[in-house]
């Protein structure tokens, strides 16, 4: 499996303000540690979902992922949930779709680096913890 391709907080930012918004789903694994301020708008789906290819294909037809044209995933540091999810994502989306799929990213520095240089932008987190 191919390493994941990461994104800067500043190309995501842009996505997520411009007009490719509507087309860029931010996929957030983290599970517990969600709690404390995430990525306004992102789907929460912890980690372990990924382990089974059958839970990963009931995902992407769930949240309609393959309508998307980026779908950008993030843990806390983005050093191994992330990554993981992003390649097992990625390789299911190879697998099913008959069509173009969504690029798979991986937020680099994960939620912890975004909020730390995003912690004043209220379009893009939400429930920050204090």
């Amino acid at each position: 499996m191919p390493a994941p391709t990461y994104i800067e907080g500043e190309q995501l930012v842009q996505l997520l303000r411009g007009e490719d918004k509507k087309t860029t789903c931010v996929l957030d694994v983290r599970d517990e540690d969600f709690q404390g301020g995430h990525i306004r708008g992102c789907l929460n789906i912890w980690s372990e979902e990924f382990y089974e290819d059958e839970n990963i294909d009931s995902l992407i037809q769930k949240f309609g992922l393959l309508r998307y044209r980026q779908v950008v995933v993030t843990c806390f540091m983005s050093q191994q949930r992330g990554p993981f999810c992003a390649k097992r994502l990625a390789s299911r989306l190879d697998a099913i779709a008959a069509q173009e799929v969504p690029k798979v990213l991986v937020l680099y520095g994960g939620i912890r680096k975004f909020k730390k240089d995003y912690a004043e932008e209220s379009d893009l987190l939400q429930n920050m913890a204090l």
